[in-house]
């Protein structure tokens, strides 16, 4: 089980859980995929990203961190110390229920989030939101900075009942 936190400038960082090798060679196609950028080598393969996934998790589990540049992102992975540090028995589902434990969770824990479909649509968005920003944009309406408001130079997110449009010539 493997920690993972992908960082980008201008986004938070964003922590998951990968149960394997498996799940990590995804996560990192996932990552490539959300930049939209191509995975392959010039012949089609992918072979190359196999050897360096494989080696990402060899220098987390010897050296305890494995960092890899995923095109313009950054992912770091360390092995799991504790397995059983984020568990909830709230989380466990009805057995617990029955063995005498909780049958909700009571907001304590703090459960480990696994990659899937919706962080990946997370994470497309994030990256997008970050690049619109970084070029002097909002993320948050979308606007890049040539689509600001004519009149005060502001986005969408702000009331724009005061602005007077300028006249065309």
């Amino acid at each position: 089980m493997y920690d993972v936190t992908i960082e980008f400038p201008g986004m938070d960082a964003r922590e998951y859980v990968c149960n394997g090798p498996g799940e990590l060679r995804s996560l990192v196609w996932d990552v490539a995929r959300a930049q939209g950028k191509p995975i392959t080598d010039e012949d089609g393969r992918d072979l190359e990203m196999i050897f360096e996934v494989g080696d990402l998790r060899s220098r987390a589990d010897i050296e305890g961190v494995g960092l890899l540049d995923v095109h313009a992102v950054k992912v770091q992975v360390k092995p799991v110390e504790d397995e059983f540090a984020y568990a909830c028995d709230g989380h466990e589902g009805e057995d617990i229920a029955l063995l005498g434990g909780p049958t909700h969770c009571d907001g304590s824990c703090k459960p480990r989030r696994r990659w899937n479909r919706e962080a990946l649509v997370d994470l497309t968005c994030a990256l997008d939101d970050a690049e619109v920003e970084a070029d002097g944009g909002c993320g948050r309406c979308s606007l890049e900075a040539a689509q600001m408001c004519a009149a005060c130079g502001r986005c969408n997110c702000h009331d724009h009942s005061t602005c007077v449009r300028p006249v065309g010539k």
